[in-house]
């Protein structure tokens, strides 16, 4: 409509003359446009201080009916209000849901995040998927993408903290990296840091702030300015270049490091799945999974066969090897492990074998282990993390390899650390400590191993590879 009508419009519904054709046409109006909706309230505060005095139409006044114990009508039976105008909020609230009068502001950003990701919001994890002004995001694990309107998209990097402290133009961020991409709209756009502010002149741009409150910027396209508030002079860092500096200490320039920061959210490929739902009896040896390699039976008395939906240890000592789909990237990866475990057939024979143990073996390339979930008798069949390069254990968990149990493992290739969670994700709970095994490192195939009278029954075994987009080491390993 053109603004002329909606004014005209609008005038008719505040003195209650309104059809109820344009009464549908006007309503239609203000579902889609919030000037329409802001023009509407500045007139229903015009005609309260002129407090005239009129029929409404059957046709708001039904509605308006349904809104008796609204506190506009309240307000009008005490002749503060006049009927015509509570009649005209009745039909907005009820035909637009009261959210455009009475809501809370609308989210600062909505989230996206990667599939290993961790974040809370104000101390505690959520599902949802966007976030507040002045809530405090934490992101523990992983990559979230964050849209700020409609101009700026920001990418953080774990493990980071921050807070968007006004809508569409500053972001508080007190640790951690992130990476900016602002369109010409968000030109502006404030960073706040410990050691100052770094203020957009349309451009992309990533800022980390270290623990000790050291703040780097690196510019990928356009400028950003540096105000330190304090009296120093501005300083403009442009496309190529880099800023480093801690408080009040003097900045320090040098050129922009290609890949120090995540631009974009990690790209993820199956590269093994097998729910053993093969029929009873099938042989494991070169039995094809859903997705890799077949599997190659290494070591066992007596062929290794699925049975009820499960790959079943029991029976003797064995080792089997599943190699994955081929892994060409040199970049950062994570994979993330999730497997279930069941009640092997044989449980009941292990107080008779105290040497017993279960084995889940990760390789790098050229079969050259790199670390295992060990679960031995004398640790009560409790998983635990073995590095394979210098034979240091975790702390271990106290989750049965002998009983059902759904698990996640990633091994982050950055940061050289593996990480097991209870559940089917990363959102699970963390059940061992964060356990460093050695960066740089590609998974390339998998052993399930028992010996000395050990059993292990899996349902399911998948693997999942997030590739990073940047070039470098993560945040954490810097």
């Amino acid at each position: 409509m053109e603004e002329q009508d909606i004014n005209r419009l609008l005038n008719r519904l505040i003195d209650g003359t309104i059809s109820q054709e344009d009464f549908a046409r006007l309503q239609g109006a203000m579902r889609v446009s919030p000037e329409v909706r802001a023009e509407y309230y500045d007139l229903i505060g015009v005609d309260l201080m002129l407090a005239e005095r009129y029929e409404v139409p059957t046709h708001i006044s039904v509605q308006a009916k349904a809104m008796n114990d609204h506190w506009v009508v309240r307000r009008s039976k005490h002749k503060v209000v006049k009927a015509a105008v509570w009649a005209a909020a009745a039909c907005v609230l009820l035909t637009l849901g009261g959210a455009y009068l009475f809501r809370d502001r609308p989210p600062a950003a909505t989230l996206t995040s990667s599939f290993d990701c961790q974040f809370t919001i104000d101390g505690s994890e959520r599902s949802i998927t966007t976030l507040k002004e002045d809530e405090m995001l934490e992101v523990k694990n992983g990559v979230l993408s964050m849209s700020i309107g409609p101009h700026v998209k920001a990418l953080i990097e774990a493990p980071a903290r921050l807070r968007l402290t006004t809508h569409e133009g500053r972001l508080d961020l007190q640790e951690g990296s992130v990476f900016l991409q602002i369109l010409p709209g968000g030109k502006g756009f404030e960073v706040h840091t410990p050691g100052g502010i770094i203020r957009d002149i349309g451009t992309k741009f990533g800022v980390h702030v270290a623990a000790d409150g050291t703040v780097e910027t690196h510019v990928s396209a356009g400028t950003v300015e540096i105000d330190r508030e304090d009296g120093q002079a501005k300083r403009q860092i442009r496309a190529g270049e880099m800023a480093i500096w801690n408080g009040k200490g003097a900045i320090r320039g040098g050129i922009n490091t290609a890949g120090r920061f995540v631009e974009d959210l990690p790209w993820e490929e199956t590269i093994f799945d097998d729910n053993f739902d093969d029929p009873d009896g099938t042989v494991l040896d070169k039995k094809k999974p859903d997705t890799g390699l077949p599997w190659a039976t290494l070591m066992e008395m007596n062929p290794s066969t699925i049975s009820g939906g499960m790959l079943d240890t029991s029976t003797g000592p064995r080792s089997l090897q599943a190699r994955f789909k081929a892994d060409q990237s040199s970049k950062r990866r994570v994979y993330i492990v999730n497997f279930s475990t069941q009640v092997p057939g044989n449980i009941w024979d292990k107080a008779g074998y105290p040497d017993a143990a279960e084995r889940i073996t990760f390789l790098r390339p050229g079969d050259a282990p790199l670390f295992s979930l060990v679960a031995r008798a004398s640790r009560t069949h409790h998983w635990q993390i073995k590095n394979e390069l210098n034979g240091d254990h975790s702390i271990g968990t106290r989750v049965s390899s002998l009983l059902q149990h759904d698990l996640t493992l990633t091994y982050d290739s950055g940061t050289g650390e593996v990480r097991l969670y209870k559940g089917s994700s990363t959102k699970g709970t963390l059940i061992d400590q964060p356990f460093k095994v050695g960066a740089g490192n590609s998974l390339d195939s998998v052993i399930v191993s028992n010996d000395g009278g050990g059993d292990v029954a899996l349902e399911n075994f998948t693997v999942r590879m997030l590739t990073y987009p940047q070039n470098g080491d993560s945040p954490a390993s810097r």
